[in-house]
């Protein structure tokens, strides 16, 4: 089975996965000069932590992946007790999260289980950051769309981001060296982190699920419309 890094905080070790690195590991100090403008960045299909990315940008599945399994069928799947929440926000505070709430909530980017830390995307499409690794930008996915055919937007993912980063004590830490999160254009979304030099942090700034604003927004206190 494979632990992600979302599940290591879950379980209680936010300390060993959120501290600032004030250089990457094997990078050089980047000084002033060697920093790069958002026009200048160069975009990736994927970002990868450590090593290089596996799959190239137009790959059809992961080598695991069986492309003829059986489709269709049912999920049962095993919880100890019971819950009273759906609400990912506040998991951990409020009510017992029910097991797979999760997975109807979809992130930027998407993770493959025979890399050791690469970030594909999911609803972006590409990803880019500058040589000091300042800050990220995400770009969505034209065809990104929620349940009800209305359009996944960078408005989304700046509400998720405060939301979750105000809310959820797992989310404030893991997120705690990125600073801001803003709309950057039509289909752009802008990480700006605490310090420079931290190279995973472009990867955790993708691992962010995004939630329907519009859905949100219209909702009381107990998420009832």
């Amino acid at each position: 089975m494979t632990i992600t890094r979302r599940q290591l905080l879950q379980s209680g070790a936010c300390a060993a996965m959120t501290p600032a690195l004030p250089i990457a590991a094997g990078l050089s100090p980047i000084t002033p000069a060697q920093a790069q403008s958002a026009t200048d960045l160069v975009w990736h299909h994927a970002i990868a932590s450590l090593g290089d990315v596996k799959y190239p940008a137009d790959f059809k599945r992961y080598d695991y992946v069986n492309p003829d399994a059986p489709k269709g069928g049912v999920v049962r799947m095993f919880e100890l007790g019971t819950f009273d929440n759906f609400n990912i926000v506040v998991q951990g505070v409020k009510g017992s999260l029910a097991n797979g709430a999760a997975l109807i909530v979809e992130a930027l980017t998407t993770r493959s289980l025979d890399e050791p830390l690469t970030g594909y995307g999911l609803l972006a499409e590409a990803a880019a950051y500058p040589a000091d690794f300042s800050y990220a930008i995400y770009r969505l996915r034209t065809s990104a769309r929620w349940h009800d055919g209305r359009p996944v937007t960078p408005e989304d993912a700046v509400f998720s981001f405060n939301a979750l980063k105000k809310n959820s004590p797992m989310y404030s830490a893991y997120y705690q060296h990125i600073v801001k999160c803003e709309k950057f254009g039509d289909r752009e979304i802008k990480f700006t982190f605490d310090s420079p030099g931290n190279r995973e942090l472009p990867s955790i700034a993708g691992e962010l699920p995004v939630l329907p604003r519009h859905w949100w927004e219209g909702a009381d206190a107990q998420g009832k419309r």
